[in-house]
């Protein structure tokens, strides 16, 4: 499913890309997650560069109206072919207005050991306990007679100790702990990554539940190539403040190796 949702074909200008925003790739009131729109954009920048080998390594994207579901173009822009990197940008318009602008820088990425720093995973219960506890704890109330079809796609197993919003009990901690998979088996890659960085809810349902908590910006940084296997990933609120909240979330590969991070700016309203 996720290669059909970012599929793009070529449009009928060189920089234009024709795709359909998918319903299952959407989370609330039929809102596209913003991670997916971040691989879609990615897959048509990738496109327009048309350079073998390459992946979207940095992605920055400014959400500036909701896209809905259904068809809509990509314009791309090739802004720089480099020798290590090249960057592009891409804009996803509907019915003629921008909705989503991503700056993509693309490089190769090899599967190797940092050459400094690491950053180990946290602690937490192994998949199989936490699908134990799932299953032991069926479908939470608090998100209503139905879950968002991503949920579909994506199977974010939480750590209980962080899953005590879903039935209405924050820990006001501010942190969300899961594994991550794709329902149909699909192994992970650096594009998935970009999906990867925002798909579980969002942070601040662990110190307050609220409505719908639209992404303003998003980076994300692809750090490696991920290895067969499920996905660790740690999601966590900085600070909410004058109605924006920004959080940061790290993904970690089987192999406990950090292959991607991002941080995103996000509106809220405070009950």
């Amino acid at each position: 499913m996720f290669d059909e949702a970012t599929a793009v074909r070529a449009g009928g200008r060189s920089d234009e890309w024709s795709a359909d925003v998918r319903h299952e790739m959407t989370i609330v009131n039929g809102h596209p997650n913003g991670g997916y729109l971040l691989a879609l954009l990615g897959r048509a920048g990738l496109a327009a560069l048309d350079e073998p080998g390459r992946r979207v390594v940095s992605a920055t994207a400014s959400y500036l109206a909701a896209p809905t579901v259904g068809p809509c173009t990509v314009v791309t822009d090739v802004q720089r072919r480099g020798r290590t990197a090249s960057q592009v940008r891409a804009t996803l318009v509907q019915d003629g207005r921008p909705t989503v602008d991503v700056q993509l820088l693309a490089a190769d990425l090899v599967d190797r050991e940092p050459d400094w720093g690491d950053e180990p995973p946290p602690a937490m219960p192994t998949l199989e306990e936490c699908l134990a506890h799932a299953e032991a704890h069926p479908r939470p109330p608090i998100t209503g007679d139905e879950l968002p079809p991503l949920t579909k796609v994506v199977q974010a197993t939480f750590d209980p100790a962080t899953a005590g919003w879903m039935r209405g009990r924050p820990s006001g901690a501010g942190e969300m702990r899961a594994w991550l998979r794709f329902v149909d088996g699909r192994a992970w890659d650096p594009l998935a990554l970009l999906l990867a960085v925002d798909a579980v809810p969002p942070a601040t349902f662990d110190v307050v539940m609220t409505g719908w908590v639209p992404t303003l910006s998003l980076t994300a940084y692809v750090l490696g190539v991920p290895a067969p296997g499920p996905l660790r990933l740690r999601f966590r609120v900085g600070q909410i403040v004058d109605g924006r909240v920004d959080e940061v979330c790290d993904v970690w590969d089987s192999r406990d190796r950090l292959v991607a991070r991002s941080t995103q700016l996000a509106a809220i309203r405070m009950p």
